[in-house]
């Protein structure tokens, strides 16, 4: 999260904030609440300490230290920082896992068309 700083910030849910359907935005999302459904963005998305998030997310670059469940796309890259907690299906060209970050999931590397045409279990190369 180098390189950001408050004003950066072009929406941000504080934490005691619930928010349940399709969050859509333009730049930087901070969400240190409960969001539950669905994010999309090409931009960053920042799930705080607080942050609780059981949603499928399409972002272009996901930081993530606080608690997700749910399907993650990061078309440029996805952080696990240091204390979070992710039940997660990853998808993404680029990943960071730091030290004392907690991952337990799926992930697949590359954008989300790679991911679709080799989904988990089948051959690499087309058929058998």
């Amino acid at each position: 999260m180098k390189g950001f700083a408050a004003e950066d910030l072009n929406g941000f849910l504080d934490e005691g904030t619930e928010f349940t359907g399709e969050l859509r935005f333009r730049d930087v999302m901070r969400v240190d609440g409960r969001v539950k459904g669905r994010i999309v963005s090409d931009n960053t998305l920042i799930i705080g300490e607080t942050g609780q998030v059981a949603a499928e997310i399409e972002r272009g670059v996901v930081w993530i230290r606080g608690r997700v469940t749910g399907q993650v796309h990061g078309r440029q890259r996805i952080e696990l920082l240091s204390g979070c907690r992710v039940l997660a299906t990853l998808v993404s060209p680029k990943l960071l896992i730091e030290d004392g970050a907690f991952f337990q999931g799926d992930c697949r590397m590359g954008g989300p068309t790679e991911a679709a045409k080799h989904p988990p279990g089948a051959p690499e190369g087309g058929a058998a």
